[in-house]
């Protein structure tokens, strides 16, 4: 049966699942929200809607901000832009604010932290899972292109003679019983090729998913009938102690508020995704189960606005 291995806690108390901090209000204080753009009227497609809110209840000004182009003054700025690379303007327009979240989170390519990359001619005798190197398939930076930047992207690649076959949603991710079994095509740019070792509850797939924003952890589960899992059924949603592991890759990728996806195989953490911009994906079904991690976040953010110069 699915449990809970027994992690010891970091050396760091700062980044303990059960660390006490001082209670610093923040009423009349202001947090700014970077975008890319906003959502259509109405809709609340990530998490940042429902934090947004919960911090208003509190007290502080949320303002929106669509682009770099003028700085509007705050005691805070999260950046919550939904591609997988960003420019380094980006952590110099949030260095003119006193506190930021997500400045540094510059690059979250799966090619650059996932566990089990391979490589052509690896000796790896197991299951592959070839994805998209960005978050989400890729889908946030494809969706940006119009019809004619999409035709010349295909043009492009066969002047060039390029014959990676592409991946743009995660309808395109595939499963092959060997490496060898994979057709080649899948080796090339913007495309990574993994080992897939799925953690097994009975005869269902688990996926295990640590949300976090500061020293806030919650581990999310859910298990599937399926290999390659979404929403499906839901475990649990539960304040944790993170692995260390798990707390070196947002070191290494310089999260402060996001997911990491990740299975647990002999005991350890197998990560294959990290995600700076989460969603509420099944409105309904995040609102029964999940719903109260994310007035967590609000009020540890409400502390990071509250200590704010």
């Amino acid at each position: 049966m699915l449990g809970e291995p027994d992690w010891p806690k970091p050396d760091d108390p700062g980044v303990s699942g059960t660390h006490e901090t001082a209670d610093v209000s923040a009423p009349g204080k202001t947090l700014a929200i970077l975008h890319k753009r906003t959502a259509p009227a109405g809709e609340t497609p990530h998490m940042v809607s429902l934090i947004a809110q919960d911090l208003e209840a509190m007290g502080i000004e949320v303002v929106h901000l669509e682009d770099m182009s003028t700085f509007v003054p705050a005691d805070a700025l999260l950046v919550h832009i939904d591609r997988s690379v960003l420019p380094a303007a980006v952590t110099r327009f949030a260095a003119r604010y006193p506190r930021h979240v997500n400045a540094g989170a510059l690059d979250i390519r799966k090619s650059s932290f996932a566990d089990g990359l391979l490589s052509p001619g690896d000796a790896w005798p197991g299951p592959v899972i070839v994805k998209s190197d960005l978050n989400y398939g890729g889908m946030p930076e494809f969706s940006d292109l119009n019809m004619f930047q999409r035709g010349w992207r295909r043009i492009s690649r066969v002047l060039s003679g390029d014959r990676t076959i592409r991946i743009v949603s995660k309808d395109d991710y595939r499963i092959f019983p060997r490496l060898a079994d994979m057709p080649a095509g899948y080796f090339g740019p913007g495309n990574i090729v993994q080992k897939f070792l799925p953690e097994k509850d009975g005869d269902k797939n688990i996926l295990r998913e640590y949300f976090f924003l500061g020293d806030v952890h919650y581990e999310n589960i859910e298990r599937s009938s399926n290999a390659i899992i979404d929403e499906d059924e839901h475990v649990s949603c539960l304040p944790f102690t993170p692995h260390p592991q798990l707390l070196e890759t947002r070191r290494k990728l310089g999260l402060d508020f996001g997911k990491i996806d990740y299975v647990m195989i002999n005991g350890e953490p197998f990560i294959f995704d990290a995600n700076k911009t989460p969603g509420l994906g099944n409105g309904d079904y995040f609102q029964k189960h999940n719903r109260h991690m994310l007035k967590r976040f609000a009020e540890e953010l409400s502390q990071i606005i509250g200590r704010a110069a």
